[in-house]
């Protein structure tokens, strides 16, 4: 089985250390990010299997950071509470979190939550088949393939299209795909998503002026076909 990669966010790094240290002697590959800012921007770049994420943080908390993965991913999150601050617990689940647990904590309890989250997670990098079966993405080696042939996409390309496929056979709006992919300056350029969208559908589609795969939901979004 591939490592699996768990990204911790918490601004308290002796914290961060003790828990990086388990991890690792438990074979896994550990991420860290010491704010909820940089917990969102590594959890979109780096793909992780399984974000701990502390509520009480700099620059962004981790309730803030929780909804903004949520918008790209459905990656199990894990969330570090205060005890005692049972509103935390509640409002983090709210937000999308799947789990928590309370400091302090011992690690036994840690990595017990942690291998139940991922037993009910399938590999974060696992092909995605979609497309009615002829666009295979293998995202370990970043390969996209259309009708058994190699096409060569941007990075952000790429992006694009993983998150449509996470989604296939739903509809993806526009909103959710620009904060996605570009960050959350990104509100109401739908030209600019738009001209991305076309320059896929000329990689990806047989005809792109009469697309099969991604789809247009006017005033809503896109969507690519299961």
């Amino acid at each position: 089985m591939p490592q699996r990669t768990i990204l911790i966010v918490d601004d308290d790094q002796t914290l961060r250390e003790l828990i990086r240290i388990q991890l690792e002697h438990e074979n896994y590959r550990v991420l860290q990010a010491a704010n909820g800012l940089e917990g969102v921007d590594m959890a979109r770049q780096d793909r992780p299997d399984l974000v701990i994420l502390d509520i009480t943080m700099p620059e962004k908390d981790g309730l803030e950071a929780c909804t903004d993965i949520r918008l790209f991913s459905s990656l199990p999150i894990l969330m570090l509470t205060a005890r005692g601050q049972n509103e935390d617990v509640i409002t983090g689940l709210d937000h999308g979190a799947d789990d928590y647990l309370i400091k302090p904590f011992h690690m036994d309890e840690l990595l017990a939550r942690i291998r139940a989250l991922l037993r009910r997670t399938p590999v974060a990098h696992r092909p995605l088949l979609v497309g009615k079966g002829s666009l295979n993405i293998d995202q370990e080696k970043r390969e996209v393939w259309v009708r058994d042939e190699l096409v060569d996409l941007t990075p952000t390309e790429y992006q694009l299209l993983v998150i449509l496929a996470e989604h296939a056979g739903k509809v993806v709006s526009h909103h959710h795909l620009l904060r996605s992919v570009w960050g959350q300056d990104y509100n109401k350029e739908h030209d600019y998503l738009k001209v991305y969208i076309w320059h896929l559908r000329r990689k990806i589609e047989e005809d792109p002026h009469k697309p099969r795969l991604l789809l247009t939901e006017w005033g809503i979004g896109y969507r690519l076909v299961a």
